[in-house]
């Protein structure tokens, strides 16, 4: 077990989400370390962690540690990794941060993944940033191998979403602090208080906040500039309603739910249904 007294608070998302962005916005906040993938990063272990779980622990006692050693007593970092290989270890450690479930639209999250050449399984980014379909604990796939890339994308963010629910379950059986949102959120200062609030942060300096607030949705945060290919010949309906149908095979719960989101296209789940 390891203990902390720090407010916790983390995301679960897969990334190309907008988690950049959220960090500068958290820096609004009162006595607030705000950071997106600090050392150590969870990235560096997560190829490992996927084959062998239990070095997790080592890990996230080091970070607790580390997270310990800050002034703040609030603690945001945004790294999408952490969701992936490292909740479930840190909560079986004694520790329940808040969680904040991010999502933006599968489609343009699973493009942006694609044209950077973050492919699950298939690339050295892919490896260190996404779930592996052949790894215990993973959304089941029928068949993963024959996938294409951007299938497998598509898939790494469906995972995702998966593990929020997972979360989402484990939470409401523990009493745990949990919001879901997207980026858009986030644009709306008052929705950011709020979010803040039901988190238990402050803001002393209201005007101050405002304006630094107003400077950070004025740019344009992480923007894909490492593009890799084009997706422009991609089938997107045909090849998303078949990671769904092959995913459906396995968890066709998952799926209903998935489908009644507002994240999937609705040309997407007419070609599924």
């Amino acid at each position: 077990m390891i203990s902390t007294n720090k407010n916790l608070i983390f995301t679960v998302t897969h990334g190309r989400t907008g988690t950049t962005f959220l960090t500068e916005v958290f820096k609004i906040f009162d006595d607030i370390r705000s950071l997106h993938e600090p050392e150590p990063n969870y990235a560096n272990l997560f190829p490992t962690v996927k084959q062998t779980p239990e070095k997790a622990i080592a890990f996230l006692q080091s970070k607790i540690a580390v997270i310990n050693e800050y002034p703040e007593k609030n603690y945001v970092e945004t790294s999408n990794v952490f969701g992936k290989g490292f909740l479930i270890p840190l909560l079986r450690l004694g520790v329940m941060p808040g969680l904040l479930f991010l999502n933006r639209n599968f489609r343009k999250t699973a493009s942006s993944l694609y044209e950077r050449g973050s492919t699950p399984m298939r690339t050295q980014r892919g490896i260190h940033y996404s779930a592996d379909p052949r790894v215990p604990g993973s959304l089941p796939i029928h068949e993963p191998e024959s996938l294409t890339d951007y299938q497998l994308c598509y898939w790494g963010v469906l995972d995702s979403y998966a593990r929020q629910m997972q979360a989402e379950s484990i939470y409401k059986n523990e009493n745990g602090k949990f919001y879901w949102v997207t980026t858009k959120d986030f644009q709306d200062f008052d929705k950011v208080v709020d979010i803040g609030n039901f988190f238990g942060l402050n803001i002393s300096d209201k005007d101050r906040a405002i304006k630094q607030h107003h400077e950070i949705i004025s740019v344009h945060h992480n923007p894909n500039k490492s593009r890799v290919r084009n997706s422009e010949s991609i089938a997107f309906q045909d090849e998303e309603a078949d990671v769904l149908n092959r995913v459906a095979f396995f968890d066709p719960l998952f799926v209903d739910r998935a489908i009644a989101s507002p994240f999937i296209e609705e040309e997407t789940k007419n070609a599924f249904i």
